[in-house]
């Protein structure tokens, strides 16, 4: 892993952040599973994000809690967050590490309609009898398990309750002034605070100022939670602190399509299961292609906005042909759900053939003609010589291998065919406050803030605007979450600082 870390970071590489983190997600996991009792599955399946880079693995080093039954919160279940409707199946979360695969064989395999009627059902009758889904995934699950955790501690969760300021006394943060439901309250903290708000993905002004492309409301999509809008920053620019915005790309991205709602609103799905799929490219308003379709989501997004052609707001067309869609979808439009709607409304757009699908875009009809043809003529024998889709492990991971030569690659030859927009959008900020391996807020002369502590997405990302496999967001912050509290924990008792 240190081999890889080296690989990717190039002169971005701190050896004591890699060490830091190295050491300590062991430890961390160790602690979780063992001293509090939260399960995970190891992902053996899903490769590092760039598998042919020296030290790579091709599985096993991403982690999933494990699903768990929302009665473990009792009555605070209701303060959980609920997955936003276009991330789930009608409000239904589907496990991304043992479930989605058996959604996409739907009505191909016994085994995979079996599964999906049976996790139907039980969530049919969950609605009924408690009002929501009761079968808790992925995130939904891992926050669970870890309220679950406070609760039992006897730890306090104030939600509705941002921190407003800070408390300095004497050059050293000893609190925050918290407002919860309408009320400040000075917040006195013996060790320390730790400014984990999420980052500043939905603060506008931040975010068109870091990111390399326009992010303005209308040009740019963020899939975190809408209270993100900077409020670490901000705090910890009043004690000192300052954000470093000196890193290779200022947030996680992700292909994003925005998908209307019927009361008016709207919504978002992202495109990081679509993208690699066979039978389906990507091209931008000019028609052509712009970049191997199976690298992983943060890749491909970062091509895109490279790209001269990137426009504004950045984004491109995903096509597929009717073979494709009949499997895998397209976005929020499922090949088992009625799509009239997404039609009439804009979102998905449906042709006979190529050139009025072009029509439809606004593509020059010969271009787009060209590209699928192109395109076709060599995926046929299950190659793409112009941009290698489908030659590493990553790709294949994304892919389907039930048939064909390459599991990313097939052509687009049977009609009707069809489109999504997708935006430039992202899943977290790289960009954030700097702190020392520690966690501790720095200023820019690098002395440390005393008693300020930064993680999640409001520390700056250990990888440095890099994204080398699953969890480079989550890891971090779970492992430096564990390592600020070490550290304090070890202050409190005049021990020396482990990192």
């Amino acid at each position: 892993m240190e081999t890889y870390l080296k690989t990717e970071l190039g002169n971005d590489y701190n050896k004591e952040f890699i060490e830091t983190y190295l050491t300590q997600g062991p430890e961390m996991v160790d602690f979780f599973v063992n001293e509090i009792g939260i399960p995970f599955n190891v992902q053996y399946k899903m490769p590092d994000y760039h598998p042919t880079q020296p030290g790579a693995s091709q599985g096993g080093r991403s982690l999933h809690v494990k699903p768990v039954n929302g009665s473990i919160l009792g009555k605070e279940l209701r303060r959980l967050r609920p997955l936003m409707r276009e991330l789930s199946l009608f409000g239904m979360g589907v496990s991304s590490g043992s479930d989605l695969s058996h959604f996409y064989k739907f009505g191909r395999s016994v085994t995979s309609t079996i599964r999906v009627m049976t996790l139907l059902t039980k969530y049919g009758y969950d609605m009924v009898r408690h009002g929501r889904g009761q079968a808790l995934v992925n995130g939904n699950a891992l926050i669970a398990r870890l309220a679950r955790a406070l609760l039992d501690l006897g730890t306090p969760i104030w939600t509705s309750s941002p921190a407003n300021e800070l408390i300095i006394e004497n050059g050293r943060v000893v609190g925050a002034v918290v407002n919860s439901y309408g009320r400040n309250i000075r917040v006195r903290a013996s060790r320390g605070v730790v400014l984990a708000s999420g980052g500043f993905a939905h603060n506008l002004e931040r975010r068109s100022a870091v990111y390399r492309h326009p992010a303005l409301a209308d040009e740019h999509i963020s899939l975190t939670a809408p209270g993100n809008v900077g409020d670490g920053a901000r705090m910890a620019e009043s004690a000192g602190g300052y954000v470093d915005v000196d890193v290779k790309n200022g947030g996680a991205w992700m292909p994003v399509s925005r998908v209307p709602r019927p009361d008016g609103t709207w919504g978002a799905i992202l495109h990081s299961v679509n993208q690699g799929k066979p039978g389906m490219i990507a091209v931008l308003r000019t028609g052509k292609r712009f970049s191997d379709e199976s690298i992983s989501y943060h890749d491909f997004i970062e091509n895109l906005i490279a790209h001269p052609d990137a426009g504004r707001p950045a984004g491109a067309f995903i096509i597929c042909d009717h073979r494709a869609f009949s499997k895998y979808g397209l976005g929020y439009a499922k090949p088992f759900l009625p799509i009239g709607k997404l039609v009439e409304s804009g979102y998905l757009y449906r042709a006979k053939s190529i050139e009025d699908l072009a029509d439809q875009l606004g593509i020059d009809r010969a271009t787009l003609s060209k590209t699928v043809s192109d395109y076709n003529r060599h995926a046929a024998n299950g190659e793409d010589p112009e941009f290698g889709k489908g030659e590493n492990a990553y790709g294949h991971y994304l892919g389907d291998g039930s048939g064909g030569t390459n599991p990313n690659v097939a052509p687009l030859d049977e009609g009707p065919y069809y489109a999504v927009w997708m935006y430039a959008g992202d899943i977290g900020n790289f960009a954030g406050i700097r702190t020392d391996a520690n966690a501790r807020v720095v200023s820019k002369d690098g002395s440390p803030v005393p008693g300020l502590f930064a993680v999640g997405n409001d520390m700056a990302s250990v990888f440095r605007g890099r994204y080398p496999g699953g969890g480079s967001l989550i890891g971090p912050a779970m492992i430096f979450g564990f390592v600020a509290s070490k550290y304090m924990a070890a202050e409190a008792k005049g021990a020396k600082p482990f990192a």
